[in-house]
């Protein structure tokens, strides 16, 4: 995916423990650090959360970048024989160097202001995300911490980020509407392309973007050790979102994880839409297995392997809001060899991957989206 961005986040450490509390929220975790096992390399972790109502987010003060996705970048489909890294990453690594487009724009005369939004943008059909309206939206207080780093150190502006994301260039119109990085909804209007059935045409998400945390001393996308994977020994998230039930609708609420400077994908599908197709051998992958964490039975499936393949955690059943073990998810990818234990976060994203709204403008909706990691 491409490098998202938010504000920089106020963080508290107690115990070990940190909390981050960007535009809102978030929760704190206790006693997940480890998973039991209920069966042959399937981890369930034990989770504490407490909820924290969503605070108001603001509009950036000046312009907001975004990092466009690599050129010749693949498409996802469905069905297919093969299946490319999932939101359309390319297989090599991005430029370390940032390319900045064009920011998401402030409410305008074009389009209603919608009750309590302090941010709108509108994305036109078929628009890169170098467009005007097609861009990111910085969703973080000005200044604040990254968690990880010392009192005092800065981390980048941008790590939080509130995201238009139309990365394949065949989408529709499409219009974000944000009160905070906790509360934000997305219009899109989306027809399935007749050369390329089942193509995710955007993602729009949130993001939690580790990349930002390092501006100074290894390089832009590297972030610092207290992000690998070995130092971490919790990591969960809180969603709660809301996708039309309509029987031509092709969408799935999901993670898209990135580890390892961008190499690895690594998505966890949570609800689907009527329209979508769940057997992923559809499209070419394969099973890995079944596992449980919290009691929940995600399947495992993977196109490719190692450090550079793409791999989707599916949940057996539709959740609207609910906790994911990321921590325990990774561990299995770890235990089967897939990724190194010292694999570092890139970025966290959460949103709905599009592929048909059947021609007319259906509205996705966010309400919760918090990340909690302990070292």
């Amino acid at each position: 995916m491409r490098p998202g961005h938010g504000q920089g986040i106020a963080i508290r450490i107690a115990k070990a423990t940190t909390i981050i509390t960007g535009a809102c929220l978030i929760i704190a975790v206790s006693g997940c650090g480890k998973a039991a096992s209920t069966e042959a390399g399937s981890p369930t972790g034990i989770i504490a959360t407490a909820t924290v109502p969503a605070s108001a987010g603001h509009a950036s003060a000046g312009p907001t970048r975004k990092t466009a996705r690599p050129s010749a970048t693949p498409s996802r489909t469905r069905p297919t024989a093969t299946r490319s890294a999932g939101s359309g990453q390319a297989a090599g690594p991005p430029p370390t160097t940032p390319t900045n487009s064009a920011p998401a724009t402030d409410p305008s005369g074009d389009q209603p202001a919608t009750s309590g939004a302090v941010f709108t943008a509108s994305c036109a059909a078929h628009a890169s995300t170098s467009a005007s309206g097609c861009g990111s939206w910085d969703a973080g207080p000005n200044s604040g911490q990254a968690p990880g780093f010392a009192a005092g150190q800065q981390s980048s502006a941008n790590f939080l980020g509130v995201n238009q994301d139309p990365w394949s260039g065949g989408q529709g119109p499409q219009v974000l509407t944000a009160s905070s990085f906790q509360d934000w909804s997305v219009t899109a209007t989306d027809s399935d392309p007749s050369n390329s059935p089942g193509e995710v045409l955007t993602y729009p998400d949130a993001s939690f973007n580790y990349y930002q945390t390092n501006t100074v001393a290894s390089g832009y996308n590297t972030p610092p050790s207290n992000y690998d994977l070995n130092n971490i020994t919790s990591l969960t998230s809180d969603f709660t979102e809301s996708m039309p039930q309509d029987s031509g609708l092709d969408a799935e609420a999901a993670y898209d994880m990135w580890l390892n400077d961008w190499q690895t994908e690594i998505m966890v599908w949570v609800d689907t839409s009527p329209g979508k197709d769940r057997n992923l051998a559809d499209s070419g992958d394969t099973k890995v297995g079944t596992y449980t964490y919290g009691g929940q039975n995600f399947s495992l499936w993977r196109n490719g392997s190692g450090i550079t393949g793409f791999y989707i955690f599916l949940l057996d059943h539709n959740e609207t809001s609910g906790t994911v073990n990321l921590k325990a998810m990774l561990q299995t990818m770890v235990s089967l060899g897939y990724i190194p234990a010292t694999s570092p976060l890139t970025e966290i994203p959460f949103g709905w991957e599009i592929s048909d709204t059947g021609g007319k403008p259906v509205t996705f909706s966010m309400s919760r989206f918090d990340v909690s990691l302990q070292n």
